[in-house]
This record gives structure tokens, sequence and C-alpha cells, in this order.
């Protein structure tokens, strides 16, 4: 079937004219912050660079310090409502939630991918779910200025945890948005194979999404002095369902 024919082609060929209209010279990753406008405006070139596996050590370096801080910044602001040492220790704990999930679910995207056709690198999956991570901390600390007005200004608990919910789950779609666009445009470029399949990305966003939940639980960047005061971690086990016991009595 032509590319004219074919109905897939002809739905997405405004998204793809554009991709293919993006230019980033991956040089330029040495200013760390670069890789931020590379994803909002060129992500067309990035992901070319992906495919081609251009400078994938620049990526992961740009990516994860991208991740970290960016996170940080709102881990901070969480950590607001009990000023302090719990501003440190939220500051701290998010980016091991963001990049944490991120990694823990490295391995599954990459093994069933592999296995539904995709021919992949090791390296190429990582940095693709760190676009993912990266992507949900630019969302984050879009959210910051104002996540830190409401955090300062009430004492609301249950309206802040709804609201920092919220914004980090508008922070996950749109990762996951930048995952989707990147299996669309992949699949354009090289129709030979399915670098990332689409059933399987979004059963695999349900996993990233549990264990996301279960990584704050478990760390608690948010609202969680501990009985004598702050403390990094509790080493509580439990489910993330516990949270909600509160909101449902």
């Amino acid at each position: 079937m032509s590319d004219v024919a074919n109905p897939h082609l002809q739905r997405h060929a405004p998204l793809y004219a554009k991709l293919e209209r993006d230019e980033f010279d991956s040089a330029s990753l040495r200013q760390p912050f670069s890789i931020v406008g590379a994803i909002l405006r060129t992500p067309g070139a990035v992901l070319r660079d992906l495919k081609a596996e251009k400078n994938l050590s620049g990526y992961l370096a740009c990516l994860a310090f991208t991740t970290i801080l960016f996170s940080a910044a709102y881990g901070a602001i969480l950590g607001l409502f009990q000023p302090g040492v719990q501003t440190l220790y939220s500051a701290a704990k998010l980016p091991i939630v963001v990049l944490g999930t991120a990694l823990l679910c490295t391995p599954t995207f990459y093994v069933f991918n592999a296995i539904l056709g995709s021919r992949f690198t090791f390296r190429q999956t990582v940095v693709a779910v760190l676009f993912l991570a990266a992507s949900a901390a630019l969302v984050l600390v879009a959210f910051a200025p104002i996540a830190w007005f409401f955090t300062v200004s009430t004492k609301g608990e249950g309206f802040l945890v709804l609201l920092h919910v919220s914004v980090f789950l508008i922070a996950a779609w749109y990762g996951m948005r930048f995952l989707s666009t990147a299996r669309k445009y992949l699949g354009y470029l090289d129709a030979t194979q399915t670098p990332i399949h689409g059933a399987f990305l979004v059963v695999w966003f349900g996993i990233v999404i549990l264990v996301a939940l279960q990584m704050a639980w478990y760390f608690r960047p948010l609202l969680a002095p501990g009985p004598e005061g702050p403390v990094f971690h509790t080493g509580q086990r439990g489910l993330f369902f516990e949270a909600l016991e509160p909101f449902v009595k």
C-alpha cells in the first residue's frame, strides 16, 4: 500500500511533517538545560538521534540531571508544608521517586518490546524512558509556582494531597505522551520494526503508575514528619492503598 493510501500516515502527516523539520545539535548537550528546549521544541531531532544512537551518553547525562534537579525543586515545595529539615528531605526524596520509578520499569520496557519485535539496544531504551522521566519533571517544575502558593497559603492537608497528585498525574501523562509520539515517529522512520509497541505501551504506563504510587508511599516525600519529628525514611512497609484510608472513612 502506498504512503498516500495509508490512513495512518494521512492522519499523522502534519505531526510527521513538523517532526521532520525539527533541528537540534546534540553537541549543545554540554549545556545541561539545552535538553529542555529540545524536548519542548525539537522532539523530532532528538528522536532521530535516538534512532541513530547519536550521542546517547550526552542524552543520558542531561536527562538524568534535568530529572533530578526539577523533581528536587518540586520536592522542596512539597516539604514547605512543614518547613525546615522536612523541606530538605522532600527535595532529596522526590528525585528518588521519579528517577527510581523510571529505572525500575526500564527492564520491563526493554524485554517486552524486544519480544514484540523491537531492535532497540538497552542504552536506547534507557534514554527513551529517561525522556519520559525528564518530560514529567519538566511539567512538575512548570507547576512549581502554583504549588508553592497553595502550599504556603493553606492548611488543608487533603486539598494539598489532591493538588499534588493531580500535578503528578498531569506530569506522567505528558511524559507518556512524549513516548507515544516517539512510538509513532520511530515507526514512520523505519516501518521494518516496532521500537515501541503501542498496546504494550498502554500496559506499561499502568505499571509505571503503580510503581510510582508505591514509591511515593514508601518514601513519603509529602507530609511525612514521623512520630518524633522529620526523618528521611521510616522503613515502614505496606501498600499505597493505605494512604487512601483517611479519605474513604
